[in-house]
């Protein structure tokens, strides 16, 4: 069911409307809890199933998963070009992105609009469940996990970007509860969100629905160790990614893209052609329903080895417009979010920088691509590895920011590299102006 979700929250928290487009979630319903006032409403398991439905319905914004990080990851970093008119779309891709830029205040606001949504639920179903609730333990323990794994993964996203953020956790129903808090530190948000994974892991053990189209035990594993991967924590983070066993790379890499169900996905959005994303509409030209607004960069190619599989989907209609979501017209494509190849990459990496085979996880993914085998293997052909398996799909940025590589991409862009800014984003200036007690990262 198509939706309207219209939420009034502060957004750090002055008062600031955000519209966002509701979702199919494989044929459920969900809740509009913008429209409750505070009203306890989430007391059966279909009620709790339709509001979680309604963080995938958050996650589908265009501003989240819908395009825009997409495209702001590749631009930023090294691996698109803008093509197109939109300015915002510019100033990402010469690294310098202004505090007024419209898309980096939707990419802040959607990203709490999904939170508030994870707040309710785990306030509605967890801290205060209404009295004669009929909910299931199963159903119980399957909403929790995904209410507390959405919300860490929200916040790790803007963790990413921003760097400390205030880690608000508390439901917002009216105007009457905005509140404009602090900043926390960079430091508290990651336990935090290590905190919500944790707790998110607990609920999952107790559940049995292993959906990839819902955040699930591996995918809360997986998230988590990549957590601890940028905390440093590289045993913790090995132990985890070691755990997640049951998933093969799927044969046809394509697949991953158009198919509903692969033997890697963990955790996918699954987009209709009511619902489409915009990633193949920015990217494909005018001539064939897309747009035009952002291509591979020039010589994107040249990272392939001649027979690499992947190198196939750089290219499509003759020119660097990236195929692994082929559906300008209505968006239909599918969009990973956790899959095995990344649990391989990172597995890599976590085992070079403590101990244990590194090479066959690097060398399973290369065979998948029909390429050679590594006889050995260093963290720059992990990095180089992620950014032939990942690109398009919002990791080259995190990636070279957790390789300490972000001087050298920005540089070898021929753009000016601005330590102070420490690799951060600034916040948007809407929210400085309508929250005293916010502060703007450094170098903006």
């Amino acid at each position: 069911m198509k939706k309207n979700i219209i939420s009034y929250l502060l957004v750090l928290f002055a008062l600031f409307v955000v519209v966002s487009c509701g979702r199919d979630m494989v044929g459920d319903e969900t809740v509009d809890t913008d429209n409750q006032a505070g009203e306890s409403f989430i007391k059966t398991d279909a009620s709790a199933r339709a509001a979680a439905n309604g963080i995938y319905n958050n996650m589908q914004n265009r501003y989240v998963y819908g395009g825009e990080l997409h495209f702001f990851d590749g631009l930023f970093a090294d691996d698109f070009v803008h093509t197109g008119t939109f300015s915002d779309f510019a100033e990402a891709e010469a690294s310098n992105i202004l505090d007024n830029n419209l898309s980096l205040r939707r990419i802040y606001g959607s990203h709490y609009t999904a939170i508030r949504t994870c707040n309710i639920i785990i306030d509605q179903v967890e801290i205060r469940p209404v009295a004669g609730s009929v909910i299931t333990d199963n159903v119980k323990n399957q909403v929790l996990g995904e209410a507390y794994a959405g919300r860490a993964l929200m916040y790790y996203n803007l963790v990413r970007l921003f760097g400390g953020v205030a880690y608000v956790k508390d439901p917002v129903y009216t105007a009457a509860e905005l509140i404009t808090p602090k900043r926390d530190s960079k430091d508290l948000v990651y336990q935090s969100i290590v905190d919500d994974l944790k707790k998110a892991i607990s609920f999952f053990e107790k559940s049995d629905n292993a959906s990839k189209f819902f955040l699930n035990l591996d995918a809360g594993k997986a998230v988590l160790a990549k957590v601890y991967m940028d905390m440093g924590l590289y045993n913790d983070a090995k132990l985890l990614l070691e755990g997640i066993t049951k998933y093969t790379l799927a044969s046809n890499y394509e697949t991953l893209f158009s198919s509903n169900a692969t033997t890697e996905d963990i955790f996918k959005l699954n987009f209709t052609a009511t619902d489409g994303g915009n990633q193949a509409f920015f990217f494909y030209p005018a001539a064939v329903g897309g747009r035009g607004e952002v291509s591979l960069k020039p010589g994107f190619m040249e990272i392939f080895e001649a027979n690499d599989k992947r190198k196939m989907f750089a290219l499509a209609q003759g020119r660097n417009y990236m195929k692994k979501y082929s559906n300008p017209g209505n968006g239909a494509d599918n969009v990973q979010i956790i899959r095995y190849a990344d649990v391989l990459l990172s597995l890599a990496e976590c085992r070079l920088k403590t101990s244990g085979d590194a090479l066959t996880p690097v060398n399973l993914v290369r065979s998948r691509a029909g390429i050679n085998p590594l006889a050995t293997v260093t963290l720059d052909d992990v990095l180089t590895e992620r950014r032939k398996e990942f690109y398009g799909e919002a990791d080259r940025w995190f990636s070279v920011k957790r390789f300490g590589k972000a001087q050298q991409v920005i540089e070898g862009k021929g753009r000016p590299y601005i330590s102070q800014r420490l690799d951060l984003w600034p916040i948007p200036s809407w929210q400085i102006v309508n929250n005293p007690n916010t502060q703007q990262n450094p170098g903006y």
